[in-house]
């Protein structure tokens, strides 16, 4: 019996262990939060009713019509509606949609969580190594990785990119990013992520940047291309993800512009004169630009600390960082914008390398508390029907 407690303390004291007890309060915490809330406002009794909200339809509607009901259905990339196909196949329908989802997503929180402490004690430490995961579960967008939306997917497939770049493992990281294409189109920004640190990883030197290593990186539009080539077939248009917006008018606030300082600063005049009292507050205006424009002012100070004290071993991060501003702000808007950057590492790194190194702890829970109580109230939302990112 001695050994296998020994075994089993292990297991449970190793990243991978305290990742799925983390992984496991969190989520049992969101489906009480999530169930009770649901049957407050009215809705269905039954348990994971709550996470069927909003973008949820699309999924579904993927799922059913395997991208030949409607058009608009290619603007949502393909791995987590064929992940919750797969698994309810597997079980012979016994497991539903939701379910389905719910394992798929919890088993991504997971490993986004093993990646999220594995890059914690790289960055920063032994001693500061959860701060990263802490963050990531206390961001207000992170309940988006506990309903039926691809996120968690995204997170824990950019994470270990990234952890495997800094590990120098290039064929992973090829093979990561692959995948990682077939969620969502920010996963260019992976790219340019993992490039820029397989740059770094050669001192910036171009001759030996150009090596037979590079070549792990053509693996990386794999998944997009599978996903024109298979759009091709059945909405005979390859590029059917980029022409989604327009079958539909759901997003005809989506509109193409150059001039994102203009978009962040018409945000930016918003959120003052909500401040100011010359616009009343309400959960429109929070969520879809004050919320949005902190978001983009929070991962613009942590990509420039980055950048300018620690240039050294963090500038991809610090690059993208600023990268992923400029992708988010487009569509002349910043709606959704908090939800976009939750995947964004330099937000968390940044924060953590500030504070927990200058043993400002104080500080960083009171973040994480401000962040889990702003994700409550965005939760209440998403399940009251109220657009909540």
């Amino acid at each position: 019996m001695a050994p296998f407690l020994r075994f089993l303390k292990r297991i449970v004291s190793s990243d991978f262990g305290i990742a799925l007890v983390v992984t496991l309060v969190w989520k049992i915490v969101m489906l009480v939060i999530g169930h009770w809330l649901d049957v407050h406002y009215g809705g269905p009794i039954r348990l994971l009713d709550h996470t069927m909200h909003w973008d949820a339809g699309w999924y579904i509607e993927i799922i059913n019509g395997h991208y030949t009901t409607k058009l608009a259905t290619a603007a949502f990339y393909p791995l987590f509606p064929l992940l919750v196909y797969s698994l309810q196949a597997i079980s012979f329908n016994v497991i539903d949609y939701a379910l389905s989802g719910q394992i798929i997503n919890t088993i991504a929180v997971w490993f986004a969580l093993v990646a999220a402490i594995k890059l914690g004690r790289t960055l920063l430490g032994n001693s500061s190594r959860f701060w990263i995961g802490l963050l990531l579960l206390s961001a207000p967008a992170a309940f988006f990785m506990h309903v039926f939306y691809g996120e968690a997917l995204f997170v824990a497939l950019s994470f270990w990119a990234y952890y495997s770049a800094l590990k120098r493992r290039w064929l992973v990281v090829g093979i990561l990013l692959g995948i990682l294409t077939a969620t969502r189109l920010p996963s260019v920004l992976i790219i340019a992520l993992c490039g820029l640190e397989f740059m770094r990883a050669y001192n910036w030197n171009l001759k030996k940047i150009f090596n037979k290593k590079l070549l792990y990186f053509l693996l990386a539009p794999v998944g997009f291309i599978l996903f024109g080539l298979y759009l091709a077939i059945v909405q005979h248009d390859p590029l059917g993800m980029f022409h989604a917006y327009s079958a539909t008018n759901d997003w005809s606030y989506q509109l193409f512009n150059l001039n994102i300082f203009a978009t962040i600063w018409d945000a930016l005049y918003q959120t003052a004169r909500t401040v100011a009292g010359v616009r009343p507050m309400n959960a429109g205006i929070f969520v879809n630009i004050m919320l949005p424009v902190f978001s983009i002012l929070a991962l613009a100070a942590s990509s420039i600390y980055l950048i300018v004290k620690h240039a050294k071993n963090l500038l991809p991060l610090g690059i993208v960082g600023l990268l992923s501003i400029i992708m988010f702000t487009l569509n002349s808007n910043l709606i959704s914008v908090h939800r976009y950057i939750l995947p964004c590492l330099a937000l968390y790194v940044a924060t953590a390398l500030f504070f927990a190194k200058g043993k400002r702890y104080f500080f960083l829970f009171i973040i994480c508390l401000a962040g889990l109580l702003i994700q409550g109230y965005l939760l209440s939302l998403f399940i009251k029907g109220v657009f909540a990112g």
